[in-house]
């Protein structure tokens, strides 16, 4: 009887094994590309649930930079040495953005826009397979990118409920069936996928204004935000989950 359970166990385990690479196996396929997203990674505080601080890393630099609530840590790292500078934040003025969180902010933001102007020739040019690679990359880095906000500026309701993604509507893999998913409705409408190349060219036209007006040298530092950069990337977010858009009153 031992015997023919253990059997039993393998037949199903077999079964289970075969089953999920067929599964793989119907997956669309993948068209690799270099995504220029900067490398974003929350940490979430443990007291307030909230975001405490991101890690940046870009693909051209070794460099590492934490901003955090209240510090902020620039880690220099060369072929032969580390150097780690903390810029500090006074808590009353934490919501302010330095100088230093706006020059990250808008290097983070650059590599969204390159990876915007991509994604909205690949749309124009029905490359699936590139938008299933890229969704391995986005949905995550759009978190990040939305806490980075949050943690710039001490605040964590300064963005609307709708910038916000579920982690039930995405996973971090190259292989995702969320992704087929939803991308096949995208494929299936071709209005849909006219509006979310709209929202993708406003997108990109947004951040560019916003990065000039609200990350340059005549920024006011008591305000990051716009409306209008508040309203494309809500209505980009909510086009690429296939979600009904909301627009931010002015």
């Amino acid at each position: 009887m031992k015997v023919l359970l253990n059997k039993l166990s393998i037949i199903v385990a077999l079964l289970n094994i075969s089953s999920a690479s067929q599964s793989a196996n119907e997956l669309l396929p993948r068209e690799e590309f270099t995504v220029p997203l900067a490398k974003l990674s929350v940490t979430i505080d443990p007291e307030t649930k909230k975001s405490g601080r991101v890690k940046i890393s870009f693909e051209d630099s070794k460099d590492q930079i934490i901003i955090g609530v209240y510090d902020d840590i620039h880690i220099k790292n060369s072929r032969n040495s580390t150097e780690k500078v903390t810029y500090r934040e006074i808590p009353d003025r934490a919501y302010q953005v330095t100088d230093f969180e706006a020059e990250q902010i808008l290097r983070v933001s650059k590599t969204l826009v390159s990876t915007l102007e991509i994604f909205e020739r690949d749309l124009q040019n029905l490359k699936r397979g590139k938008w299933l690679y890229l969704d391995a990359y986005l949905p995550r880095f759009l978190i990040g990118y939305c806490s980075l906000i949050e943690v710039a500026t001490n605040f964590s309701n300064v963005l609307p409920e709708s910038v916000y993604i579920s982690d039930s509507l995405f996973e971090i893999s190259i292989h995702s069936e969320k992704s087929d998913s939803r991308i096949k409705q995208w494929y299936k409408t071709p209005e849909h996928i006219v509006k979310l190349r709209i929202a993708t060219k406003e997108l990109i036209f947004q951040l560019k204004v916003w990065q000039h007006q609200n990350l340059g040298s005549k920024r006011n530092p008591e305000k990051l935000l716009s409306n209008d950069f508040i309203n494309s990337i809500s209505l980009f977010i909510r086009f690429y989950f296939n979600q009904n858009p909301r627009i931010q009153k002015k």
